[in-house]
């Protein structure tokens, strides 16, 4: 007959080993859906498509998985739905853009929901982005961008497509107008190859490495530089005015994390542990730098979860003035 402490033991191995194992099992993922800011096609379209044919390999359970469109505001519309109503149990993560932690700062507007809320899995890419005009346009020059009047097209005015180009007409002075209500970058770049609108801002150089004959590059948003175009002159460095220049710095800042990845505030911290170490994985998997190497010139250059939550935090605390001006830049 086993004695009692031996029985006790038994049965606390026994309560470990189901805990355990219900726990493995909770952590297991069967399908996942990467929801996409955006309409198809643009940056973040292609680059969630590339994410879904690999992450699920570096996931528990080797879950499907797929990609959903919910294009609105720049991907604000996304943003809210995640922070309001998508589960938060893992099956749901987000493509949205970077600069939706400044949404609520920048616009009044959009001061319904708490950006310290998001919950980062990562993001790919630190690379500047840049404004392009269409060669017959004959807009080939930072001067004739600034002093020229021609329709620069945008996603929402929560979109860096809207914000980039709002800072450099507010910025900078220039006689561009900007035209909202496209779903994305690619709709944007079919109107401007249809004539409807010269250009856009906030692409990445990738978007236009293999069309030379077709596109003209005029510069660039955030630190570092582009290895095909080194010597690209960055906007806000053309801002005399020292605030607005740290304001326009501030709002640049958000390519530290470019095409990031979220989930919905109440994610249960294991699940979203499991997710970052499955992105980070990810990224260093042969395979999936083989099928990333097919988008041409993205820069890959991950930024981790925990990362991009300490950026935002920091960003989130300049100086009032600062973010003043930030506020009248992106009007």
């Amino acid at each position: 007959m086993l004695s009692t402490g031996l029985l006790r033991g038994v049965f606390v191995a026994a309560g470990i080993a189901f805990a355990m194992g219900l726990q493995a099992q909770a952590a297991e993922f069967t399908t996942v859906t990467i929801k996409v800011g955006y309409g198809a096609g643009g940056n973040y379209d292609l680059t969630s498509r590339l994410v879904a044919r690999h992450l699920g390999r570096f996931l528990p359970g080797n879950p499907s998985v797929l990609v959903q469109n919910v294009p609105g505001g720049g991907s604000l519309k996304l943003t809210k739905m995640m922070l309001g109503s998508e589960p938060a149990d893992g099956s749901v993560i987000a493509s949205v853009s970077e600069a939706m932690p400044f949404a609520p700062v920048l616009d009044p507007a959009n001061a319904d929901f708490d950006p310290l809320s998001m919950q980062w899995i990562g993001s790919l890419s630190k690379e500047p982005s840049i404004c392009i005009t269409t060669k017959s346009s004959g807009i080939d020059t930072m001067e004739k961008f600034l002093q020229s009047d021609f329709l620069l097209g945008a996603s929402g005015k929560s979109s860096l497509t809207y914000i980039f180009a709002a800072l450099v007409k507010n910025g900078l002075n220039a006689k561009f107008k900007i035209v909202t209500g496209f779903d994305g970058s690619a709709e944007i770049m079919v109107a401007s190859q249809r004539g409807e609108v010269a250009g856009v801002c906030a692409l990445v150089y990738y978007n236009v490495a293999d069309k030379p004959g077709e596109f003209n590059v005029i510069g660039r948003f955030g630190a570092g530089t582009i290895p095909a175009a080194p010597t690209l002159p960055q906007f806000s460095d053309q801002i005399k005015d020292p605030v607005i220049r740290q304001a326009a710095v501030l709002i640049e800042s958000s390519r530290d994390f470019h095409l990031p990845l979220i989930v919905p505030p109440g994610t249960p911290r294991e699940t979203l542990d499991i997710l970052r170490k499955a992105y980070v994985d990810m990224s260093k998997d042969p395979e999936f730098l083989a099928d990333a190497a097919k988008l041409g010139s993205l820069s890959l250059d991950i930024t981790t979860g925990e990362e991009i939550t300490k950026l935002v935090a920091d960003q989130l605390k300049a100086d009032p003035a600062v973010l003043e001006a930030a506020r009248n830049l992106v009007k």
